[in-house]
């Protein structure tokens, strides 16, 4: 594809196919950073509008909408109704950044409750934008779009000062990959962590204690954004290991070594075909002998979520703030 770019010739075939999910360069002997090459090459590729169609929509769902998905402005926070949560604008320390996707599908609606709902039982003083609160930003990144990318995040930026918060906990790791680094370039000088580093620190503290649970074997699959790109991967399994009742059991590939759902780098808006990179995952956990599936990313929910339903096999896929939920105290 570098080859084909730089003579001109059609180089944009498998672009699209690549999920950034930095497997090549954990095992790359010279440390390339093939996703920058990659996403230098789609940059290239959207300045001379050779986009999938489905991408350029996403761009432009984002413009006119705030979201990728396309979803109604006034829709974004109906995954808090009834549940009293403070507005952030009015001040917070800690700001809770829902992110798209846990926003606008309703059967994440229960994941992004579960953080809201710990976090309340932890007597932790967040709220959040509502409907106020805009895309991250990293599906734009991922298309190759800056211009706008950049516009994007000097907003948000500002809109999160307003809140005063001191950290911003994520519902996504894609967004706090997006935060933690592109957003740095804008200014954006507060901590930042996804939701799972949050609630390990509220554990470590004694601020949140579990119960037992019902007996269960269930495995942990490590989403690239916090494995391989944020390296945060002891903090969820020792969460899990000490819930007596579960028993947690690892597959062929974990931590830096996981096999990715298959839905970075926009693969999520686009049809890659092939055999999917989420069926080898649920493949992996029936193979350790869970019985459940524990994530920690809403791209990592849906893929593998979908894998279990459609091929009946025997296997839960929950997200990590969801079993949490049901043990503490």
């Amino acid at each position: 594809m570098i080859r084909s770019a730089q003579t001109g010739e059609d180089y944009d075939g498998n672009l699209w196919n690549c999920a950034t999910c930095r497997m090549c360069e954990t095992t790359c002997p010279r440390s390339v950073s093939i996703v920058d090459v990659i996403l230098g090459i789609r940059t290239l590729a959207f300045e001379e509008n050779r986009v999938p169609e489905k991408m350029e929509k996403v761009v432009w769902d984002i413009y006119e909408n705030g979201n990728p998905w396309g979803g109604k402005r006034n829709e974004r926070a109906k995954w808090a109704e009834g549940m009293d949560i403070k507005n952030a604008r009015d001040g917070v320390q800690v700001l809770l950044f829902v992110g798209c996707d846990a926003a606008y599908t309703k059967r994440l609606h229960k994941s992004v409750r579960a953080v809201a709902e710990i976090l309340k039982s932890g007597n932790v003083d967040f709220g959040i934008l509502g409907n106020e609160e805009n895309c991250c930003g990293e599906p734009l990144l991922n298309a190759g779009e800056h211009g706008y990318l950049d516009e994007l995040a000097e907003k948000n930026v500002s809109s999160f000062r307003e809140t005063g918060a001191e950290v911003i906990v994520t519902v996504s790791p894609h967004c706090s990959n997006m935060f933690r680094n592109y957003y740095r370039k804008q200014g954006l000088d507060v901590s930042v962590m996804h939701y799972s580093e949050y609630l390990y620190g509220l554990y470590k503290k004694g601020e949140i204690r579990m119960k037992e649970a019902s007996s269960a074997t269930i495995t942990y699959h490590d989403p690239c954004m916090l494995s391989r790109y944020g390296n945060f991967m002891d903090g969820p399994r020792e969460m899990l290991e000490n819930v007596l009742g579960l028993k947690l059991v690892e597959m062929d590939h974990s931590r830096e070594r996981s096999l990715c759902c298959g839905g970075g780098g926009n693969r999520m808006f686009l049809e890659t075909g092939g055999s999917g990179l989420s069926d080898m995952r649920t493949d992996e956990s029936v193979a350790a002998g869970a019985k459940t599936l524990v994530t920690a990313c809403p791209y990592c929910n849906l893929n593998l979520q979908d894998s279990a339903r459609t091929r009946n096999l025997e296997l839960e896929v929950k997200e990590l703030a969801e079993v949490l939920k049901e043990v503490i105290l």
